[in-house]
């Protein structure tokens, strides 16, 4: 590709917006920290939060002349309990975040970069809140949407999210799988630049049960692959998926239900997983983790590394 910028001439930065979430949790810190421990020089972050609650953190000093802080000056935020969930801290990150969404449409910035949230304290001032992933895809009017968790070592799409375990069988539907399948395949070729992705289903029941007594989730799934036509696996056992040896043969891996991918993921990349929003027209990822209350609340530094590999996805990625 010839490059339209003159010879001899900057490329223009990356602009990112990063909303900093719970302001009781663990996103100030580690959005800050992330920012300072990015050598690139090509970025420029518009970060949304409190001016207030940077200011008690150290490393504010340190990273302030590389960010555009963008501060709500949030009514007695000052009384903000480190980890702690309140209505307060609930109310806070969810302006952060309408606030970033604002500044997307205003700047015409598509990256988005979101620190952790707590549901629970979201839910104080906005009852039906179960997560970003659908609260942006809401936003957006976004039909076909999914969350995709990237690291090094692997890479898992979620069925279904955030419901019930009891929910999940009747709620994974042919159409909705085929859709999933679909806007996966797309995303591992126009994102990740793979040609042909290998992409895998966990099976649903134990052992795979397909024409067993045990259920017809995996003939969903079987016959959602026929429809695509495209090559697809599984499918499998989800005991076995993630082995080292089985995955060097996948792309990517379609489970079920949130723990299903969860559990193997964060036991492989906690440090370094990316949470991927697909079908969103903007680039959307966050760190793979929660807003660390427990590790805030003694005082203690939460790991920065998630943040800093979803910033760094984010700006590598394209609309």
């Amino acid at each position: 590709m010839i490059s339209s910028t003159p010879k001899g001439v900057a490329s223009p930065k990356k602009k990112i917006v990063i909303s900093s979430g719970d302001p009781g949790g663990c996103g100030p810190f580690i959005t800050l920290k992330a920012i300072e421990n990015l050598g690139q020089s090509n970025l420029e972050f518009f970060v949304v939060g409190d001016q207030k609650i940077f200011q008690k953190l150290p490393i504010y000093k340190k990273v302030k002349n590389r960010i555009n802080l963008i501060d709500l000056n949030t009514p007695g935020i000052e009384r903000i309990k480190a980890g702690q969930s309140s209505r307060l801290s609930g109310k806070a990150s969810l302006s952060y975040l309408n606030k970033a969404l604002e500044l997307i449409d205003q700047k015409k910035i598509n990256r988005l970069v979101t620190a952790p949230s707590s549901k629970e304290a979201v839910k104080l001032v906005l009852k039906k809140f179960c997560g970003h992933t659908e609260y942006l895809a809401d936003y957006f009017k976004a039909d076909n949407f999914a969350m995709m968790m990237v690291s090094a070592e692997l890479k898992v799409v979620m069925a279904t999210r955030h419901i019930n375990l009891k929910a999940v069988s009747s709620s994974l539907k042919g159409k909705d799988i085929y859709n999933l399948l679909s806007l996966t395949y797309r995303f591992l070729q126009n994102q990740f630049k793979i040609k042909c992705p290998r992409i895998v289903f966990c099976a649903v029941n134990p052992h795979a049960g397909v024409n067993t007594f045990i259920g017809n989730e995996e003939k969903k799934i079987l016959q959602a692959r026929k429809k695509f036509k495209k090559l697809t696996l599984g499918p499998y056992p989800a005991d076995t998926i993630f082995t080292k040896e089985k995955l060097k043969h996948y792309d990517c891996v379609i489970c079920a239900y949130h723990d299903q991918a969860m559990i193997p993921f964060k036991l492989l990349s906690f440090h370094t997983g990316v949470n991927v929003t697909l079908g969103l027209p903007i680039v959307r990822t966050s760190p793979a983790h929660g807003v660390a209350y427990d590790i805030v609340a003694k005082g203690k530094q939460p790991f920065h590394s998630s943040m800093l590999e979803a910033i760094k996805l984010a700006s590598k990625l394209s609309r």
